[in-house]
């Protein structure tokens, strides 16, 4: 299978997971490679967020003089979590076990 040119744009995270998706997969869809893109900028992001994170400190004081979470970490998260979800969207994550067993009636 030929992998696909790596869009422009692209950080090193997201140009390593583009080629080890198409690498795996077979996403030949519009769409699905849409989707792609969007979890390869994700991580990029994330990174980009993380860096700023650790120079800054996870925690940072206000304009009150009170230590409240870095700004970055909600940004972290959220982008983490949009990422699992074009995962999930793209059944990319179809070879992970159930992490709970089914209930007993």
């Amino acid at each position: 299978m030929e992998i696909m040119k790596i869009p422009d744009g692209l950080g090193e995270a997201g140009k390593d997971f583009w080629t080890k998706v198409l690498g795996e997969y077979d996403l030949q869809e519009a769409h699905d490679l849409e989707r792609l893109i969007m979890a390869c900028k994700c991580l990029d992001d994330v990174i980009v967020i993380e860096r700023r994170m650790r120079v800054d400190g996870r925690f940072t004081q206000n304009r009150y003089g009170g230590i409240t979470e870095h700004p970055g970490g909600k940004s972290s998260r959220d982008t983490r979590a949009l990422f699992m979800k074009i995962i999930r969207e793209l059944n990319l994550d179809i070879a992970v076990p159930e992490s709970r067993p089914p209930r007993k009636y």
